[in-house]
């Protein structure tokens, strides 16, 4: 079948499925082949040539899912392709996936210069939880945007909480501007924020700050930063912490700007923490053609 034919809904769910950070993280361990074997069955309705490389051949499934089935992972690749790369890079930007704020978790979080997050409803989203979901961003992060396909523009408006912005991915996957997010600055609460930090990161902050924590029982020590942390000003809380969670994503550079790794698995790449042996293993294996590649590593 050519790659350009159309494909059952139950196939492209399938292939929606290898775009997961499980599959993603098992291609890079040391016993690879029943991800390859997934692989190879999800796309076996592709055409692939024999001598298709895997990255290509993912490449190639992520095409057909932005044709044929707007997955939220193709919303979420595209976020990151498109402002990461796009109108940042990887050296300034970073991204996290279902990041944790607040009883909500948002589908991606990126931290520049300040800190933004999309939240994605797909064709077969609903907008109920929108409400809730918006309130617990907007008391952490500065800017909100909900991001829908075009024919879900006019739905999605009705429903767009107060300062909160709305982008539509068109058929192309580039991101069309629809209303512009406000700053959320005046909501946010440094008590807000301490949650979402790392213990060291917290600390790291604190002590930027001019903060010194007594040494003691951990969990003591924890009590204090929280303390400590909820009474410094928002703008340095939110400061800290945008610096904190670009920082966390810096291991992702290298593979990110790294030629080995396919367009379609940038999201991926932020969703998955590699040791540097692991993520060697994944460039050999993407280089590998798909129907070839059967490898134990030792």
């Amino acid at each position: 079948m050519p790659n350009n034919a159309s494909i059952t809904q139950s196939t492209a769910a399938e292939i929606s499925a290898i775009f997961s950070s499980a599959v993603y993280k098992d291609l890079s361990s040391a016993q690879p082949n029943p991800a390859i074997d997934r692989i190879r069955y999800a796309f076996r309705g592709l055409g692939l040539s024999p001598s298709t490389k895997l990255g290509d051949a993912l490449d190639l499934g992520y095409s057909t899912l932005m044709r044929e089935y707007r997955s939220e992972y193709v919303f979420k690749n595209q976020l990151v392709s498109k402002i990461v790369f796009g109108r940042h890079k990887p050296t300034t930007a970073s991204a996290a996936l279902e990041l944790r704020l607040g009883d909500s978790l948002a589908d991606v979080a990126i931290f520049n210069g300040t800190s933004t997050v999309y939240e994605i409803k797909t064709d077969l989203d609903s907008f109920q939880r929108l409400e809730t979901q918006a309130r617990d961003y907007q008391r952490r992060v500065e800017f909100v945007y909900v991001v829908v396909s075009e024919k879900r523009v006019q739905a999605a408006a009705r429903r767009l909480p107060e300062g909160v912005g709305l982008l539509a991915l068109r058929r192309q996957g580039t991101l069309r501007p629809i209303v512009a997010a406000q700053s959320n600055l005046p909501k946010i609460r440094s008590s807000d924020i301490f949650p979402i930090l790392r213990q060291a990161e917290a600390e790291q902050i604190l002590s930027r700050a001019g903060v010194r924590l007594a040494q003691g029982d951990p969990v003591e020590r924890w009590h204090a930063s929280r303390r400590s942390f909820g009474a410094l000003s928002t703008d340095v809380a939110h400061r800290g912490a945008v610096r904190a969670l670009r920082d966390r994503g810096a291991h992702v550079h290298r593979m990110m700007t790294d030629p080995f790794l396919p367009r379609s698995a940038r999201a991926l790449a932020y969703s998955t923490d590699l040791s540097t042996t692991a993520a060697r293993r994944l460039r050999d294996l993407l280089h590998q053609p798909l129907y070839s590649c059967s490898q134990a590593w030792q």
